[in-house]
């Protein structure tokens, strides 16, 4: 080998090398695509050896190459931070060209195929390809990118977003221990400070910010999947095609399903666990409800905000709710307010608590608008929520601009494309996520994420208001949830990590999710040409990407244990709140939700909008409103404080009335003791354990006594 075969590295991307056995034996080359447009130029060497090589002019080569001294074609272009082998074009021995016009026309002809063999070669062979452009696998194809692997991503749509830009679920949740300490780390934690600035806010700042995470990234369009090879408990390649309708196979060490709707897992065959469904006791299957975002103009921010802090604390909880809030930014809440909307298909849809973001302008986009029966994997149920959505929104706006100080004036500002999806189908990874994993604040060895909020089960069509389990502190997300079980080589993210049914009411949070495919996506490039996959990783090898994780990105992955609280309870209970039958209050009191409890007053059903009656210490425990509207109060004030609930009768408006009683607050919900409340207003109570039902007379419709 001549000194004109060896390789010059610049700061680039991965090496390669192509051999073309088509090509004249004389040509070894190394090459990379981007260079195709530089002016090349020539010399002879010895008068036999001729060489041709690219430089970045910013990047010289050391004097000590090998390659230094050789003709140089200067070629100015910015670089990323790792090494590349440029291209070096030789002809051994080569005596039948003599002219310089035939030896460029030659060279430039070469490159052309060279090049053309590339784009072919590369475009089939990747280390990882991601399936969907959901934003939480974008933060693993940025890092796995960066740090060297060749990454290419099949979107299955035409657009690009999923979530984040097609759904516009631009109301971001961040993740909490129970001292308020954000849990939020690594590449979307930016995200967050700039939301929080008031940098990103409208749909446009969110696509440009998709846009610079995912700039590098090859993303194929329009790629739907169509085949997968397998071999050896493996993915070796998959097919689909592409935005012509033309057949294309890639190749890559792992594939990762990054979609809401299981995209690669349901092409792989793979059976799903029981969903909701088995919570409910439902032989269909159940998803939680997706959202339709509701997008608004008009909005005096300023006048709702003053207002909001106004009022005295007993004046916001009885308006409001007792646990929302408003500022600058954000607001959330108001149960009362969404509890006197009558849904116009109310089999179909549910407007639950207000998520509010104020966008600037006038302008907010709302998270509250529920609809049923989504299957991301039928398009034709997304659409037919959408419509049924659509016909809801004059009226939610009608609606809001009563009842709500500054949106006097609030108008329909256009709608999403899409559907925000909560949950989809439920499949078997190498660990699944227990609620009492999350409550009992643990952490595993193969921690790839640090995870936290509110165990919210969003509502369905058997429960409509949806109920929460408990709040955890602190709990570990391990890799193992990530890892499909049935392959060796497919990785989940996002919504479809490994956790039960009642475990995925927190799981799913997209900080969560995010930090867990990004840790995934550095332990992929740390694993790079050792030979160990993902599901070979010893503790020894997590505890140094975890000390790597800690140094390098400062993201902490073993925080210690968070606060249990599962302390006490029997194996059991414990049982029973994986089950998702018990929730675990502020006061570690337990209340049991399932199964449903119904309440009849005077032969008629009483009807709860947002939280269903609970067993709390062998009480029921049901929503003041709901049940003292049904026992004919009106002008409902409820006094923390005191403990207080002062009302008029429907018969007495003139006369104002005091209940002094205790009080529990779930999910931003006054509840208060059915038989003490029945007892207070003289009636009568009758329990059918088989049925699960209360029965309350007053003494006019009481029945006989037998």
């Amino acid at each position: 080998m001549s000194t004109c075969d060896k390789k010059i590295c610049l700061n680039k991307r991965e090496r390669l090398r192509l051999d073309f056995k088509r090509l004249p034996s004389f040509l070894s080359v190394f090459v990379d695509v981007s260079i195709i447009s530089a002016n090349f130029r020539f010399s002879k060497t010895g008068g036999r050896n001729l060489a041709l090589k690219t430089l970045d002019s910013d990047y010289p080569v050391p004097d000590s190459s090998p390659v230094a001294g050789l003709p140089v074609l200067p070629y100015n272009r910015g670089c990323n931070d790792r090494y590349i082998t440029f291209v070096v074009f030789v002809a051994k021995e080569l005596h039948l060209v003599k002219k310089k016009v035939w030896l460029g026309t030659l060279l430039a002809f070469a490159a052309l195929i060279i090049v053309a063999g590339y784009r072919f070669m590369t475009d089939k062979k990747a280390d990882l390809v991601i399936i969907g452009t959901e934003l939480e696998g974008m933060y693993m194809a940025r890092r796995a990118h960066d740090l060297g692997l060749k990454v290419t991503v099949l979107e299955p749509e035409e657009k690009v977003g999923g979530q984040l830009l097609l759904g516009e679920m631009l109301y971001l949740d961040e993740t909490f221990d129970d001292k308020g300490n954000s849990l939020v780390q690594g590449s979307i934690k930016q995200l967050f400070h700039d939301y929080y600035a008031g940098q990103i806010r409208k749909l446009g700042d969110f696509e440009n910010y998709f846009g610079s995470l995912t700039k590098p990234i090859r993303i194929v369009k329009q790629a739907k999947l169509t085949a997968a090879s397998r071999e050896n408990g493996a993915v070796r390649s998959l097919t689909y095609t592409n935005d012509k309708g033309r057949a294309q196979t890639i190749e890559a060490d792992y594939f990762v399903d990054n979609t809401d709707n299981g995209a690669l897992v349901n092409l792989l065959g793979v059976e799903r666990l029981p969903g909701l469904e088995a919570l409910y006791q439902n032989p269909e299957k159940e998803y939680m409800s997706a959202t339709y975002m509701m997008k608004f103009k008009g909005v005096d921010w300023q006048s709702f905000y003053g207002s909001f802090w106004k009022m005295n604390k007993a004046e916001r909880m009885t308006l409001y709710g007792p646990e929302t809030y408003v500022d600058a930014n954000i607001a959330y809440g108001f149960p009362p307010i969404v509890a006197r909307y009558e849904p116009k298909n109310p089999d179909k849809v549910n407007l639950r608590g207000l998520n509010i973001l104020n966008q600037k302008d006038g302008d907010i986009i709302i998270n509250a608008l529920q609809v049923y029966d989504v299957d991301p994997s039928d398009p034709a149920t997304v659409e037919k929520a959408m419509a049924y959505a659509r016909e809801e929104m004059p009226r939610i706006r009608d609606h809001l601009k009563q009842h709500i100080t500054g949106f006097q004036n609030l108008e329909l500002n256009g709608e999403p494309e899409y559907l925000y999806v909560r949950e989809y189908n439920h499949y078997p990874t190498e660990y699944t996520l227990e609620a009492s994993d999350l409550l009992g604040g643990e952490m595993f060895w193969d921690n790839v994420s640090v995870g936290g909020y509110f165990i919210d089960i969003q509502g369905s069509r058997s429960n409509r208001e949806g109920f929460a389990i408990g709040r955890p502190d602190r709990y570990g997300m391990p890799l193992r949830s990530y890892l499909l079980k049935e392959t060796d080589n497919v990785i989940l993210t996002g919504k479809l990590v490994g956790a039960t049914p009642v475990a995925y009411g927190s799981a799913r949070i997209q900080p969560n999710g995010a930090l867990a495919a990004e840790s995934i996506g550095v332990l992929l490039a740390r694993l790079e040409h050792t030979g160990i996959g993902l599901k070979q990783v010893t503790p020894d090898i997590m505890n140094s990407f975890q000390q790597e994780m800690r140094d390098k990105y400062g993201v902490e992955l073993q925080p210690g244990k968070g606060v249990s609280k599962i302390e006490g309870m029997s194996p059991e209970d414990i049982a029973e709140l994986n089950a998702g039958h018990i929730t675990l209050l502020a006061n570690q009191n337990q209340a049991r939700t399932l199964p449903f409890i119904r309440v009849y007053y005077n032969n008629e059903e009483v009807k709860f909008t947002a939280h269903k009656p609970v067993i709390v210490d062998g009480k029921t425990w049901t929503p003041v409103e709901e049940l003292l509207t049904a026992f004919g109060a009106r002008n409902i004030r409820i006094d923390l404080d005191r403990g207080e609930i002062r009302y008029t009768q429907v018969n007495d408006p003139g006369r104002l009335r005091t209940i002094v009683a205790p009080i529990h607050i779930l999910n931003n919900r006054v509840l208060i003791n059915l038989r003490e409340i029945s007892d207070l207003f003289g009636y009568k109570t009758y329990w059918d354990n088989k049925n699960r039902v209360i029965t309350i007379y007053s003494d006019e419709t009481a029945p006989p006594a037998l």
